[in-house]
């Protein structure tokens, strides 16, 4: 039993208003939900567009995509292997002489991309082209004009054709704003997540894990609905770019597929050999009708 009268009587005036002030958060949680979404939806929507390809895009506002594309690039490349040793004598040479070329070939592709669409340079103002120590082959971009090489890539000799390639594909994402969509579907699948396992009142921890599964799982559901899409658009940009520095399509091809007989088995020469195959099962005239409006 409490001795204290007064303070008893100051706990449940106390417990009173903590029960108050609970029943007045929730009774705003569902208008948050509701309005919360319209917002962001009103916010996407403002960047509204259609893709070199000819559907349409929703994507992210730039700031927002910027950040958001920059944050997953630098998660990307932290879950890659770093190459062990830093270079030495004369090997420090040749990785400063493919880093010289990567700058090289970017900057006359990046300076193509422009003389082919002057508007370009207001949404990105500068290509910057990197090569990360990555013991693995690829390549990764960002939404502000961020071209990453990977390492790895030179496992095995590579013709300046196929870096080029390399070059211009994540130019391509960048230029029909995948990156900018790839932002807006995580932000929608995020806030998709909130709105229906807020109210579930689940335990924290399980709240936590169900919404970030469910982002995850919804950002793959919205994006992998125009994958091939975004696939072609992105190759046939590449393709007007490589073709505008003298490069046929044919000879881009030819190089890929020597590369990837180079490479042996590994995850890269796979993904290679798909892109191969890829640029293979594309008709001509569609190709060249996309490479047509992307330059527009």
């Amino acid at each position: 039993m409490h001795g204290n009268p007064a303070r008893v009587g100051n706990e449940i005036s106390s417990a009173n208003h903590g029960t108050s002030s609970a029943a007045r958060t929730a009774r705003w949680v569902p208008a948050v939900q509701c309005v919360v979404p319209l917002i962001a939806a009103a916010l996407l929507s403002a960047c509204a567009s259609t893709s070199p390809g000819g559907r349409s895009q929703l994507a992210a506002l730039e700031p927002i995509s910027s950040l958001y594309s920059s944050l997953d690039l630098n998660l990307t490349l932290a879950s890659l292997a770093t190459v062990a040793m830093p270079c030495a004598g004369v090997q420090c040479q040749v990785d400063q002489g493919f880093e010289r070329q990567v700058d090289r070939l970017g900057t006359r592709l990046a300076a193509a991309a422009y003389e082919s669409d002057p508007d370009l340079k207001e949404r990105i103002p500068k290509f910057t082209f990197v090569v990360a120590e990555k013991i693995e082959g690829g390549s990764s971009s960002d939404a502000s004009g961020t071209i990453v090489i990977y390492r790895g890539v030179r496992k095995a000799p590579l013709e300046e054709e196929t870096l080029a390639w390399l070059i211009a594909r994540e130019m391509g994402r960048v230029i029909a704003r995948h990156h900018d969509e790839k932002s807006a579907a995580t932000i929608l699948s995020s806030l998709l997540a909130q709105v229906l396992l807020g109210p579930a009142n689940l335990a924290r921890g399980l709240a936590f894990i169900a919404s970030s599964t469910a982002t995850v799982f919804g950002q793959e559901l919205i994006t992998a609905r125009n994958t091939p899409e975004r696939s072609k658009e992105a190759d046939s940009i590449a393709l007007d770019l490589l073709f505008r520095q003298g490069w046929s399509d044919m000879e881009v091809t030819a190089s890929l597929i020597d590369y990837s007989n180079r490479l042996g088995n590994d995850p890269w020469a796979e993904e290679v050999k798909r892109t191969n195959q890829r640029l293979a099962s594309y008709k001509s005239g569609n190709v060249l009708a996309m490479v047509e409006s992307a330059a527009r």
